[in-house]
């Protein structure tokens, strides 16, 4: 590793004794963009969690040692960013802030800076606005405007994480796009594996890459990788091995924490193993769930979870496995 992540070395720790150290909270469901990717639970429902609220709980939780502001889109609602990143920063708790980038500003990347923010994320699956536009079904010119604040980001000091989802559309271009993020001036690049999701509502969200597509795309990302760029690979450690992958200095394959170690809190108090690849509710914390004891008195979806660790990742790349499994479960 070049320089130390404190936000990302929960993922490079092989989860052993299950207990809350990570918390994503969903700051709001809102978003200005239009697609179906994230915020798979509720999106767009009006939820918010405000900056006193999530602070209140975080305070509760000694486990801690990371919190993930995501939403929506998270600078909707920009002040309770900075005052949830200040108290963690306070309270030696490393910070993500997740964004698509688009409503960041000069005067905002400095606010977090100062705040001590430990990365900011952004997604980056396309090296052209029309590509982007079409997706995203935004107007080409918010793509400039993307960029400009990556570029922002690294000039202002702030730990920048660009995440490039490998599916269909961008399977065939992981080259130029891991070329596009050195040249960005971003040296932390994280590949997240494509998985299935029943909220996908347009065609595309799950062009899951196939085993021979990942393979490939995995091998020319680690061989075109460059020397001061830390390379994380994501939903792939279940089939590190079966794969023929290792690691190797500046290429992770980052542990899957969720539900292990991190759980995430939409802003009605829903808890939820994963909000990407498993919204399933466990508890709320309006409603009697104590985040504190969750893991000591774990609810039945949460037990089961840990019982069989499924791995939506896994199931799409080796169906007849998954098959096998479940018929010896009959």
């Amino acid at each position: 590793m070049l320089t130390e992540n404190k936000y990302k070395a929960l993922e490079l720790e092989t989860p052993g004794l299950y207990e809350l150290e990570g918390l994503e909270i969903g700051v709001t469901s809102n978003c200005n963009f239009k697609c179906d990717y994230c915020c798979a639970y509720r999106r767009n429902d009006g939820s918010k969690l405000s900056a006193e609220e999530a602070i209140r709980l975080i305070r509760e939780l000694p486990t801690l040692k990371r919190v993930r502001l995501s939403g929506g889109e998270v600078t909707m609602r920009f002040e309770d960013c900075v005052k949830i990143v200040a108290y963690c920063t306070e309270n030696g708790i490393a910070t993500q802030l997740n964004t698509n980038g688009s409503l960041l500003s000069p005067e905002r990347i400095r606010r977090l800076k100062e705040a001590g923010l430990s990365n900011i994320h952004l997604s980056f699956n396309f090296t052209d606005a029309e590509s982007f536009a079409a997706y995203y079904g935004m107007d080409p010119r918010v793509y400039k405007k993307v960029i400009e604040n990556i570029r922002l980001c690294v000039e202002l000091g702030l730990e920048t994480v660009l995440e490039t989802l490998l599916f269909g559309p961008t399977q065939e271009n992981m080259p130029a796009i891991s070329a596009m993020v050195h040249d960005l001036g971003v040296r932390i690049h994280e590949i997240q594996n494509s998985i299935v999701m029943d909220h996908a509502e347009r065609p595309g969200w799950n062009a899951v890459a196939s085993r021979e597509s990942l393979v490939r795309s995995v091998r020319e990302l680690i061989a075109n990788r460059r020397p001061d760029t830390d390379l994380y690979l994501t939903c792939m450690d279940r089939f590190l091995d079966k794969l023929g992958f290792k690691e190797e200095p500046g290429v992770y394959f980052s542990n899957c924490v969720d539900g292990k170690k991190q759980l995430h809190l939409h802003g009605n108090g829903d808890i939820l193993i994963c909000e990407l690849c498993r919204p399933e509710i466990i508890g709320n914390v309006y409603e009697g769930t104590d985040l504190r004891t969750i893991y000591a008195n774990r609810p039945k979806a949460l037990d089961e979870f840990l019982e069989k660790l499924p791995c939506p990742a896994y199931d799409a790349l080796f169906p007849a496995d998954e098959e096998l499994h479940s018929s010896t479960e009959l």
